[in-house]
């Protein structure tokens, strides 16, 4: 028996009960969507649970926008088979491995490669694979699945998160409506970030997007006349990235929380589950114990002061060509730089770059010639207005005894200097 679940973007989202009614999935309500953006946007702190509903309920019905006239009878088969019914299940459960405080835990994870690779390594271990091939939520997420009896879904997951473009058809379709630059989850995020943080810049029309859109082994299929709601969609994203996801303050902040959970794992304040049983309630609250604890600790006082306090860090970005630059010197002796800034500073001093491009890959749009159809790529439209690509480094520093000695090391190091402001 399906019931429906009230959500403020889609209305009446229908779903069977069994399907979120399971532990791993009602643990996504404590899991926040965009880790620590509600430090500037105080309404963002819905969670990757609802999030999951609208990616379910978007793929439903991007389900029905499957062009069928290039499969074979065999693919055919294959697709009214109970396919459709897992694509749905596979965007309900895409977000399952997502750690505390989402993509923010990830930034500790890389963090955890210099400070203490003994963890580094358990955590590698926990997501059953030998070294990073995926995301590490998504690498969870196809173990956990495993985990649920679920390896059917866990190898279709697997394969359509993969770099490489699947060879069979039916899973290039799934893997369109999952895991590509127009895909649900996307769809839903961009309009669900903009209702809760309040920025208007992504309002999009999904519906109008959806009922235009053809959905093929070679990719997504429109007619000219979506070009504009496209752009619109692109151009959304990007400046959602540009001034929400990537505000400098709520990088800072990401990054803060980033090296905070790294040092309370390395100091045992924090411990990472040892099985998926542990992992029902490692939760955004388990990050929030820590905190409490760290008020107490003289090497960690600070995190609490500036997570829970809210005592923002100095921060400095670094753009463009300089940060490219930048990186590149870095990156002759990575190991050394994140050592001296790990064991200088502890946490005093914190660093993150953010990379923002446009992919409009396998987006085409139908003309004809005649009477014969032809497919232009989006991205070589005339029409279309492609975003340039963005290139920042943040660093944040906790007072002006580390921002002076940073601002000193940079200098002697890189020859750059680094403007802090408050």
């Amino acid at each position: 028996v399906e019931k429906y679940i009230k959500d403020p973007l889609h209305g009446n989202v229908r779903i069977v009960p069994n399907a979120i009614d399971i532990p791993y999935f009602q643990r996504l309500r404590h899991i926040m969507q965009n880790g620590m953006a509600y430090m500037v946007f105080p309404s963002m702190r819905h969670s990757r649970f609802e999030h999951s509903l609208g990616v379910y309920h978007i793929a439903s019905k991007m389900i029905d926008r499957i062009r069928t006239e290039d499969l074979t009878e065999e693919e055919l088969k294959e697709l009214k088979s109970d396919l459709k019914d897992r694509i749905k299940k596979l965007a309900l459960y895409h977000d399952l491995g997502h750690l505390p405080f989402s993509h923010t835990f990830e930034y500790a994870f890389e963090v955890l490669q210099y400070l203490n690779r003994n963890i580094y390594n358990q955590i590698l271990n926990f997501t059953g694979f030998k070294a990073k091939l995926f995301k590490l939520h998504e690498m969870i997420g196809i173990t956990l699945l495993k985990e649920m009896g679920e390896k059917e879904l866990s190898d279709l997951m697997q394969e359509i998160y993969k770099k490489d473009e699947p060879k069979n058809k039916i899973k290039k379709i799934v893997k369109l409506i999952i895991n590509s630059d127009l895909d649900a989850d996307r769809l839903d995020y961009l309009q669900r970030d903009s209702y809760y943080s309040g920025a208007k810049f992504g309002i999009i029309d999904p519906e109008r997007i959806i009922v235009t859109m053809n959905i093929t082994p070679d990719g997504y299929i429109f007619p000219p006349k979506a070009i504009d709601d496209l752009e619109h969609f692109f151009l959304a994203r990007f400046h959602m990235y540009s001034s929400v996801y990537n505000h400098p303050v709520i990088e800072i902040y990401n990054r803060v929380m980033a090296y905070f959970i790294a040092f309370a794992l390395d100091s045992s304040l924090l411990k990472f589950p040892n099985d998926f049983e542990e992992f029902k309630t490692f939760t955004d609250e388990s990050v929030f114990l820590a905190l409490q604890k760290a008020k107490n600790d003289p090497n960690l006082f600070h995190f609490y002061h500036s997570l829970v306090e809210r005592r923002k860090y100095k921060r400095a970005v670094i753009e463009g060509d300089q940060a490219r630059n930048l990186l590149e010197a870095i990156s002759d002796h990575k190991e050394k730089f994140y050592r001296t800034i790990l064991d200088e500073y502890k946490g005093k001093v914190v660093i993150g770059e953010v990379e923002l491009n446009t992919s409009m890959d396998k987006i085409k749009i139908e003309r004809k010639m005649g009477n014969w159809p032809y497919y232009k790529d989006l991205g070589k439209e005339d029409a279309i207005t492609k975003p340039q690509e963005r290139h920042r480094i943040y660093i944040g520093a906790y007072d002006d005894e580390s921002s002076n000695k940073i601002t000193e090391y940079f200098k002697k190091e890189y020859n750059l200097v680094i403007q802090f402001r408050n």
